[in-house]
């Protein structure tokens, strides 16, 4: 049996639940299994890898370049799924908190991201069926000093770890977004140039077909496929 947990990193209430409602919906349309999502910022109890097959964890307002009150937690929780050798997908959040809890760190970023941007890839899994690749990019903090344990597979001129991968493990990391459609991800960047200071200096737009976006999901898939097909 196949269940996925999927735990809900964001903050605060409104954009937490447009995520649960609207965001994760869009995902699990490449999900068959049973499924159920935890929040980060409650009183509840993160589960352990017990009765699960995979672990999503998604972006977030928090800073993992600093303590947060479920940083125990949640490194826990991620251990517990990667000590089994079952599958975890982070988001940019999520992927910043894999690294610290698997060894590596989370700092400041010297160039913040903002707007729709193509990676560098090196050949992998994840991006099976993905030929070109843009998506929405929206962070201050970067993954660094990785140990040998994992391999970086994809990066900007900007941010040296845009994604990697526990070497010989199912366990990813993406500092992009991919979960998000065209409109959705657009409305996030229309946000940040409004309300981010920094924001409208480091912005870059190069979305020049919006159907690219929708191909993504493609990465969930692999992703989901890895706790039967041996990715």
């Amino acid at each position: 049996m196949t269940s996925l947990l999927t735990i809900n990193c964001i903050a605060a209430e409104a954009p937490r639940r447009d995520f649960d409602e609207h965001v994760l919906p869009r995902v699990l349309t490449r999900w068959s299994g049973e499924h159920r999502v935890a929040h980060l910022v409650s009183d509840e109890v993160l589960p352990t890898h017990d009765g699960y097959s995979h672990l999503l964890l998604n972006g977030s307002e928090l800073s993992a370049a600093r303590e947060n009150p479920r940083d125990t937690d949640l490194i826990r929780c991620i251990r517990s799924f990667a000590d089994a050798d079952k599958p975890v997908y982070g988001i940019c959040y999520g992927h910043q908190m894999i690294a610290r809890a698997l060894g590596g760190a989370c700092r400041r970023a010297a160039v913040p991201e903002f707007g729709w941007r193509r990676v560098r890839r090196v050949d992998n899994p994840l991006w099976r069926g993905l030929e070109d690749m843009i998506t929405v990019h929206s962070h201050y903090d970067e993954v660094h000093d990785l140990p040998d344990a994992f391999e970086v597979i994809a990066s900007t001129d900007d941010c040296d770890v845009q994604a990697f991968q526990l070497r010989g493990a199912r366990v990813w990391g993406t500092q992009f977004h991919p979960e998000f459609s065209a409109s959705a991800g657009t409305a996030m960047l229309q946000d940040n140039l409004r309300t981010e200071a920094l924001a409208p200096r480091h912005f870059v737009d190069e979305l020049d077909d919006p159907v690219l976006v929708e191909a993504n999901l493609a990465l969930f898939a692999n992703f989901f496929a890895s706790g039967s097909a041996g990715v």
